[in-house]
């Protein structure tokens, strides 16, 4: 099962593959914010530090928000990710 860690906190979840990282936040009290989490606040804007190849790519609705929120590269919204293999992530800079 794919494994999510934050580089943060250190915490790690194992999860099935397809699982968005919104579910496995609130199945497991993972410490990441949401706000509305459907993709147009950036409350969750996070980085991926490793395994951006694991989660599906980002749509166009997406990265307009994660442009607003912040200008790191690898940046994406927690609410729209599915996990499909390995990530790391810390919250994004804003």
């Amino acid at each position: 099962m794919p494994k999510t860690t934050s580089s943060k906190t250190g915490w790690t979840f194992e999860v099935e593959a397809g699982t968005s990282f919104l579910e496995l936040c609130q199945a497991s009290d993972a410490p990441h914010d949401f706000g509305c989490a459907v993709g147009s606040c950036g409350t969750c804007c996070l980085v991926l530090e490793e395994g951006a190849e694991n989660v599906q790519p980002p749509t166009d609705e997406e990265l307009e928000t994660v442009e607003m929120c912040t200008d790191e590269r690898g940046a994406r919204l927690g609410c729209q990710m599915t996990v499909n293999g390995d990530i790391k992530l810390r919250p994004a800079n804003t």
